[in-house]
């Protein structure tokens, strides 16, 4: 299978997609929408909260057993299903989230959301919270502000990030994909699972950052493993793809699409 094709199969594969709705389209799960749909997979959408992250700023939570009850309803058929969760707004959505859950033997992964492009802050909840339902998940991907939120310690360094991914994954997180798109020097990301640790790196585009990067890829790691590929090659196709989509993105209102 190519790197860059959508996935082709007889039974399409499935994704969960949990998240909050950012009426920008840019991030969330619009961006989580279209990246399943690109890359061949159907998604059944969970919302956490409706976002405003442009010209006001506004986070709108649902109600937590509202969440936990349509996840809980959207695994009852799994199949080659995968779970992603993006934003989770509150403590009390996090753990609604890690209930909903259930017995769901697949592929979770978990891209722990705190702040928007603009600044804003899209989590108000407790960290214990998130690394509870970071320790349920296959994977998570923080980028640096996240993960030194989480380790109460800054993480702006290469040597910081690879410290990072081990001292996450020591917590009892069975992987962790540190994304390291804001280093000063090479956009290298680190990957601790219990096959090793390895550096991605990926060449840099000129021009401003596109949105959704993050959920972008962290959906389309959740679709090949839901495609049944090992967590290590799924990063790697995910990473692959979406570095094409950012050398591809155009100009939409000063911002970049992908």
């Amino acid at each position: 299978m190519s790197l860059h094709q959508p996935i082709q199969a007889a039974n399409p594969v499935r994704v969960v997609l949990v998240g909050g709705i950012d009426p920008g389209t840019g991030a969330g799960l619009a961006r989580d929408l279209l990246t399943a749909s690109a890359l061949g997979a159907r998604a059944t959408l969970i919302g956490t909260a409706w976002t405003e992250q442009q010209r006001v700023f506004a986070v709108e939570p649902r109600e937590p057993e509202q969440v936990r009850a349509s996840l809980a309803r959207a695994l009852e058929r799994a199949g080659r299903t995968a779970v992603k969760i993006g934003m989770v707004a509150t403590g009390d959505i996090a753990r609604g989230v890690e209930t909903g859950l259930g017995s769901f033997a697949g592929p979770v992964v978990y891209d722990p959301v705190g702040r928007a492009s603009s600044g804003g802050a899209l989590y108000d909840g407790d960290r214990e919270s998130v690394l509870r339902l970071a320790r349920r998940a296959t994977l998570l991907t923080p980028n640096l502000t996240e993960a030194a939120w989480l380790l109460e310690r800054p993480v702006e360094t290469a040597a910081q990030a690879r410290a990072a991914a081990r001292a996450l994954q020591g917590l009892g997180i069975p992987a962790v994909l540190v994304k390291g798109g804001h280093l000063e020097d090479e956009a290298a990301d680190v990957l601790v699972s219990a096959a090793g640790e390895s550096v991605l790196v990926a060449p840099r585009w000129g021009g401003a950052s596109p949105r959704g990067t993050g959920c972008a890829l962290a959906t389309a790691i959740a679709v090949h493993l839901a495609a049944g590929e090992t967590l290590e090659r799924a990063v790697v196709a995910a990473k692959a793809w979406l570095s094409e989509r950012i050398a591809r993105a155009t100009a939409v209102d000063d911002e970049r699409h992908l």
